[in-house]
């Protein structure tokens, strides 16, 4: 791995963190591996905030937090997809079923005005100003009221090796009573945009681990 992958990768995972021993022994591992993730997650009191690194026979599973920095080896995919459900607080396994809402595309800098302020907002307002953006009134009251309402939200970014350099991805999740969402952002920095669905929280965990795996 180059010095400017190594930064790009640090800046992107690691930002503001990079001083951390911790932090430093994942990016010095970094190059063995195929996928790297940050995946975050809070629920009420429950919390996650860690790393993993995806070698050819083995996932690397590290704590980030301070109270908590543990590191552990993942070796069996059954063991990977249980770390995945344990790391999303997630007792239920994925079943079959038709979206309750299609996919809307919103700017990425639209969404995240309309999301620093949905505490304030009624939820008239937040579902007018999502189907501004959206064009999709149906969609969007179904997005507000989980924006609205929120019990949980997670975050991954996500690095996939590419040739001598990487791909990055970032992934946002939020959930409520009324369901959860996915937030896919592209990677541009400029102009960039949101594509946001619906899914449960057990889909997500399935999907994780899949991206783990294979």
């Amino acid at each position: 791995m180059n010095k400017q992958d190594f930064i790009c990768l640090a800046q992107y995972l690691f930002p503001g963190e990079t001083r951390r021993r911790v932090v430093a022994e994942l990016l010095h591992t970094a190059s063995g591996s195929k996928r790297i993730c940050r995946m975050k997650f809070n629920e009420r009191e429950y919390a996650q905030d860690v790393c993993l690194q995806v070698h050819k026979d083995k996932i690397l599973l590290t704590g980030l937090t301070e109270e908590d920095d543990f590191a552990y080896e993942l070796k069996e995919p059954a063991e990977m997809k249980r770390a995945c459900y344990y790391l999303f607080n997630c007792f239920e396994r994925a079943q079959p079923r038709k979206p309750s809402a299609p996919a809307v595309f919103l700017s990425r800098r639209s969404y995240e005005e309309i999301h620093e302020k949905a505490e304030t907002w009624t939820l008239c307002v937040l579902a007018a100003s999502l189907e501004a953006e959206t064009g999709d009134p149906d969609s969007s009251a179904e997005l507000a009221k989980v924006l609205k309402n929120r019990t949980a939200s997670g975050e991954l970014r996500l690095c996939a090796r590419n040739g001598e350099g990487w791909t990055l991805q970032e992934i946002s999740y939020i959930e409520a009573s009324s369901g959860g969402w996915l937030m896919r952002s592209s990677s541009e920095q400029e102009d960039g945009y949101i594509i946001a669905f619906p899914l449960t929280r057990a889909e997500l965990c399935q999907a994780f681990g899949e991206w783990l795996l294979y």
